[in-house]
């Protein structure tokens, strides 16, 4: 119990009660003794403090870059203390402004950096450089001002004008209203309609969103095909301006050369009816030969011998004599033996067949 007596007893309830105190500060506050460590404090003047309060946003460019820290009283102005980041450069022009940050009306101290030079820690912005939201002595002072030259009879006039106007107006804007009323209970009563029809619509940009990719390819594509169709149209051009320049060559050689050229064209259309003529003699004589090839073909397609009939030559019983006896068709024993004196079989005018074991 001796080490707890004397100066040590009292250095070590120093030690702890700093200790306790430290716990406590860093368990409370540990966002506040960090912002403390890395900030850098500045203070700014401005006509009015506009509901600027401590606690409130400093933000640069929409950023939170600081908090409020005091707003005083300070020679009839407003002495707002704030802090900001150090790795935020506030420079030697610096501007400051309150504005809302939320429709709630929420203040927030608005920088907008500025200057070559840095502005150093708790240094000072001055009131020329700031701005309230409002100021109620300008803005009265102001509304005197422009107040003062208003020609009061001018405005009377005026509103004179107007109400006869509407007066005027009134029995064309009666219908003109109801038949918005119509247009509004239309609207009401195709809710249902217009309804599905949205719902349609965010469907199909549904889809749509999905496809982008495609859809995008299809457009690269079409783009592409744009190009290729530009570029044959450019060719078809070409082509169709030396075209032009051939058929006026052509043109300038058959005026210069046209009386050479008539005579031969001349010719040449002789020529062509003599071709005509003989063409149209050689298609007659197709014609014919194909008859004549039926014929032979009928003549030689029994056999390997040859049949032919010559019609109305000769009658064939007057003839037939005359064969029998050329081809030893004979009457008689000794026919063809001298004295050769036998007929032949057939006598003209009853023929019969002479050949041989024939009938008769």
């Amino acid at each position: 119990m001796q080490k707890y007596r004397g100066s040590s007893l009292v250095r070590a309830g120093f030690i702890g009660a700093v200790l306790i105190a430290l716990v406590i500060v860093v368990g409370l506050q540990p966002q506040q003794l960090w912002a403390m460590a890395t900030s850098v404090r500045y203070q700014a003047v401005f006509a009015e403090a506009g509901g600027l309060a401590p606690g409130n946003d400093v933000k640069v460019s929409g950023v939170t870059v600081g908090s409020v820290s005091d707003v005083e009283l300070a020679r009839g102005t407003a002495l707002v203390t704030f802090s900001v980041d150090s790795g935020v450069r506030v420079g030697s022009d610096t501007t400051a402004t309150v504005g809302i940050s939320t429709v709630l009306g929420e203040r927030v101290l608005v920088l907008k950096p500025a200057g070559s030079r840095g502005l150093g820690s708790m240094g000072v912005i001055p009131l020329s450089r700031t701005g309230s939201p409002y100021s109620l002595t300008d803005a009265v002072g102001d509304f005197t001002t422009n107040t003062a030259d208003t020609d009061t009879a001018a405005i009377n006039q005026s509103l004179d004008t107007l109400s006869d106007t509407i007066e005027r107006l009134a029995p064309q804007l009666a219908p003109t209203f109801d038949g918005v009323s119509r247009l509004s209970k239309s609207l009401n009563n195709r809710n249902e309609s217009l309804s599905a029809l949205l719902d349609a619509a965010s469907d199909v940009t549904g889809v749509l969103s999905e496809r982008s990719a495609q859809v995008n390819t299809l457009l690269l594509n079409a783009n592409d095909l744009l190009a290729v169709l530009r570029d044959r149209r450019y060719a078809i051009v070409n082509l169709l301006s030396s075209t032009t320049a051939v058929a006026r060559q052509l043109t300038g050689m058959v005026a210069d050369n046209e009386a050479e050229l008539a005579p031969t064209l001349e010719k040449l259309n002789t020529v062509s009816e003599m071709l005509e003529r003989n063409r149209d003699n050689i298609t007659e004589s197709l014609k014919g030969l194909a008859k004549y090839q039926v014929t032979q073909g009928e003549a030689v397609n029994n056999g390997f011998f040859y049949n032919g009939f010559a019609s109305n030559l000769l009658p064939g019983p007057a003839i037939q004599p005359f064969l029998d006896y050329a081809l030893g068709f004979r009457r008689g024993v000794n026919a063809g033996q001298p004295p050769d004196n036998a007929g032949p079989r057939a006598e003209f005018p009853w023929p019969y067949n002479g050949i041989p074991g024939g009938s008769r």
